[in-house]
This record gives structure tokens, C-alpha cells and sequence, in this order.
């Protein structure tokens, strides 16, 4: 906490928010500076319900909790909250959201001068329901540990947008972010919960946070409300993401991707240049990509 310059009292820090029209440069200038930034009412009302529509009978039959069998990520991943992965493959208002102009662009800005080139790592509805305690604070960078030697000066990694899909309020467990942190190496006192404020937002907002930045899911407080949002991580190009979306996402579909959308799912090659490097990811040192649209043409070995 920080004393007010005008009346000596001590100030909370807060997440910042922007408006919609908001420049990416503006966007990540906020992240830069407090760690996380919201900008209000990014996504199209249409788009939204479109979402919402799609995801919804998959948030009905899916059971709470983890599928993991390990206690911790039982922990993690919360007892009365209900993850969805592979959106790309259950609403066809992803790409609305993966491709927009703000929300790309943000991640390009921060991750293509680290590596070269942009992929989504994590595609994930989170709906935490009634009565579940707060996760306990986090960084998402934390999923490729060798960076975390290199707090807090080391490149960005990743870098997410958290789509809120209803609306996230303290009481109803809004993501709650330590600003600030960011800058800071890990130490015991980071990551303790006084420390972490709720980043509330309205549907059809973004809360865009650096990999490097503390937070956590909060307590939903409520009796009856569930608090959704699309958690939707982009990474560097060259480092394995979370999801395996190439299982995920079934192969005539991703077929019919735009281009840009098959890079960022990892149906595409990656290729660094100008940055330096060489390509990966190839079938036969060729661009899977290609492979993959040839394949719905005519029979392919490889698929």
C-alpha cells in the first residue's frame, strides 16, 4: 500500500481499467507498469451470447472439480468450479475473441520481440459456483518453472486475457490480482491474500495480466451465482503450451481455420524469422499446415 500524495492516507492499489477503444500500446503500457489492466466491454454483445450459447450445455454436464487425481490440483483447480478445455472446438466465437484486434494484438506486442511468434497455450471456461474458497495466489508463468530463476527481470513469456463471460464481482470470486508483482522476485510475503485485490469487471470485459503477475480465482461468497470467464493464455511459439489442442480440436475442423488462427493453435509451423532461429514443428520439413489442408483434399500417411 501506498500513501495518498494529497492526503497522506494509505492508498489500496487497484487494477487500472480502460475503455474499449483503448490503444494496445495503452493496454500494455498498464501491464507494464501494475501488472494487469481491465478493459471494459472489449467484447461484442452478439459475440458474447454466442459464447455463453455455446458453452453452456458443456457447463451443465460437466461435473465440478478435477480430473486429475492428484490432491493438489484437486486444490488448485477447486471442488465446486467447472474448467472447460478446447473451447476452439465447442463455440465458433472463439476466433471472434483469439483474433481480435486488441486482444492478439496485446500478446504479439508483448511476445513476439521474446521469440518470434504467438501461440495459445490454454483455452479454458471457468465457472466457480457457489461456496468455493479462493485459490491460492499463483503465477501462470509458474507452468514453465526454468523462467521463475529469472524474476522478475527475465522476457515475457505469457500473457492472458481473461474474458469475463458473466459478471465478475468480489462476492461471486472475481480473479484477484496482486499488483505490482510483476516486478518483484518470489518471496513468502507475495503471495500472501491481504495482498490481493478483485479485478471486477462487467460481462464481455478483459482483464489482461502478465504471466509474471500474482493472482488467483476468488471466493465465490454467493448462494447461487456462478462466476464464469474465458481464461484464454497466449505464450512464446517455441515452448510447449498447456493444452494439446491438436487432440482437441478435431482435424477437419482445423483445417478450415484461418491461417492465423491455425499458428496460434499450433496447427502451423513455427518460424521465427526475422528474429533468428530455425523452424520447427514440420511434417517431413514441411508446414503442417499445409499437410493438413492437402490431407482433407486427398489420403495422407501422416494423418
Amino acid at each position: 500500500m501506498a500513501p495518498s500524495p494529497t492526503t497522506g492516507a494509505t492508498v489500496r492499489p487497484c487494477v487500472p481499467t480502460l475503455p474499449s477503444t483503448a490503444r494496445v500500446a495503452d493496454v500494455n503500457t498498464a501491464i507494464d507498469e501494475v501488472g494487469a489492466v481491465i478493459v471494459a466491454d472489449l467484447v461484442d454483445p452478439a459475440v458474447l451470447d454466442r459464447l455463453r450459447s455455446d458453452l453452456a450445455p458443456w457447463v451443465e454436464r460437466t461435473p465440478a472439480g478435477s480430473r486429475s487425481g492428484d490432491p493438489e490440483w484437486e486444490l488448485f483447480h477447486g471442488r465446486n468450479t467447472v474448467r472447460i478445455n478446447g473451447i476452439a472446438a465447442k463455440s465458433t466465437a472463439f476466433l471472434d475473441v483469439c483474433l481480435d484486434e486488441t486482444v492478439l494484438g496485446v500478446a504479439d506486442r508483448r511476445l513476439i520481440p521474446e521469440g518470434g511468434s504467438t501461440q495459445i497455450s490454454d483455452t479454458q471456461l471457468i465457472a466457480i459456483g457457489p461456496g468455493e474458497p479462493a485459490q491460492y495466489l499463483h503465477r501462470d508463468q509458474t507452468g514453465w518453472p526454468w523462467f521463475n530463476g529469472l524474476l522478475p527481470d527475465g522476457p515475457e513469456i505469457t500473457v492472458i486475457a481473461m474474458v469475463a463471460v458473466t459478471d465478475c464481482s468480489d462476492e461471486n470470486g472475481a480473479t484477484r490480482v496482486v499488483p505490482y508483482s510483476h516486478l518483484r522476485p518470489d518471496t513468502d510475503d507475495l503471495f500472501d491474500p491481504a495482498n490481493a485485490v478483485p479485478a471486477e469487471m462487467s460481462a464481455g470485459s478483459v482483464l489482461f495480466f502478465s504471466g509474471k503477475t500474482v493472482h488467483g480465482g476468488g471466493a465465490n461468497r454467493t448462494v447461487d451465482e456462478w462466476r464464469c470467464a474465458l481464461h484464454l493464455s497466449y505464450l512464446l511459439g517455441w515452448l510447449r503450451p498447456e493444452e494439446a489442442h491438436a487432440f482437441a480440436l478435431p482435424h477437419p475442423v482445423a483445417a478450415a481455420l484461418p491461417r492465423r488462427a491455425k499458428e496460434l493453435l499450433g496447427f502451423a509451423e513455427y518460424n521465427p524469422a526475422p528474429h533468428g532461429g530455425g523452424r520447427l514443428w514440420l511434417v517431413d520439413f514441411e508446414d503442417p499446415a499445409r499437410v493438413l489442408e492437402s490431407a482433407h483434399r486427398e489420403p495422407n500417411p501422416h494423418l
